[in-house]
């Protein structure tokens, strides 16, 4: 495969004046949806594509069976946005009033069609739609908030994503950044500002949820976790099915971080109780680390106890060789 091509820098200028376009074109169309003065036509649903870009945001089934029942009773009361793509559309914004349409078996949908509208734009206005929801999850929020930068200051995902860590670590003091890495910096900073949502230094907080356990990033993208939560149940996020079991808990009874905490804490000591052979391998590796120092401030019957387990422990190791010979 060819490498892709580096993407150019952009200036802070050039960067606001997209952001700008972007929030100029959303409120356009939704005047034009609002005085009923929009080119809103009927187009098959199936002839709608899915954006090329990457769809990461989990919807909430409930509440697209929810909406479907509401446009049944009170009709569709905003379209969705596609551009021209080709000879075909693809969606802009509107996932959710497809899918609710296609649950009534409606086979064409009321759509606002917007020409020469490039990939950038599509992707702000996808982030600004996201951001302005009144529903938005800290998620996809701050999913949105990084497609948002990856257009405007013209980078790729991953570059954006690299550059928002390498800012962290040189908060945590552990780097230094180039002054290129500087200038994007201040420019990231000025573009987060102009959304008014955050800052880059609350932007950098959120960035452990990109890492989180499918699971876990599910449930804040449905708005079922709060943030702080989310970032104790990752501390069970090798074990799915306990974390499964755990998250279910702490969403069902509304938990509050040191609740959370406390039930995570005692599940792991249940768990840390319970006597497996690789729990017994694992225990008996960390004795081996024990620092002979502790053991020399023992009592002398913590002292007989120890040698006591330790003849236990060996005869049961030399009964196990001489059967297995």
């Amino acid at each position: 495969m060819a490498k892709r091509p580096a993407r150019k820098n952009i200036s802070a200028e050039t960067a606001i004046k997209r952001i700008e376009e972007a929030k100029a074109l959303r409120q356009s169309i939704s005047n034009n949806v609002e005085n009923k003065s929009s080119n809103t036509i009927d187009v098959p649903i199936e002839s709608i594509a899915s954006p090329k870009f990457h769809d990461r945001r989990w919807h909430d089934k409930m509440a697209i069976v929810e909406l479907s029942k509401s446009i049944e009773a009170a009709g569709l009361i905003y379209p969705i946005i596609v551009r021209r793509v080709g000879e075909g559309l693809e969606r802009i914004i509107g996932y959710r009033r497809i899918e609710a349409y296609k649950i009534l078996g409606r086979k064409t949908i009321p759509a606002v069609i917007l020409d020469n509208i490039d990939d950038d734009m599509a992707i702000l206005l996808m982030a600004t739609e996201n951001m302005q929801r009144e529903d938005v999850s800290v998620y996809d929020e701050t999913l949105a908030l990084i497609d948002y930068l990856k257009v405007s200051i013209n980078e790729t995902q991953e570059g954006v994503e690299k550059l928002l860590i390498r800012f962290k670590n040189h908060n945590a003091g552990s780097i230094q950044l180039t002054e290129d890495e500087k200038e994007k910096r201040v420019q990231i900073n000025e573009i987060l500002k102009k959304t008014g949502k955050i800052e880059i230094s609350g932007l950098l907080n959120r960035l452990t949820m990109l890492s989180m356990h499918p699971l876990i990033k599910e449930a804040l993208s449905a708005s079922k976790l709060s943030f702080s939560n989310a970032q104790v149940l990752q501390k069970l996020s090798k074990n799915e099915e306990a974390l499964n079991t755990v998250m279910n808990t702490v969403i069902d009874e509304n938990m509050s971080k040191r609740e959370a905490m406390k039930l995570v804490t005692e599940y792991k000591e249940v768990k840390a109780s319970t006597t497996k052979e690789g729990d017994v391998v694992a225990k008996l590796k960390a004795f081996s680390k024990t620092n002979p120092k502790h053991i020399a401030k023992l009592t002398k019957d913590d002292h007989d106890m120890l040698m006591d387990y330790c003849t236990k422990i060996d005869a049961i190791l030399k009964m196990h060789v001489t059967t297995t010979k």
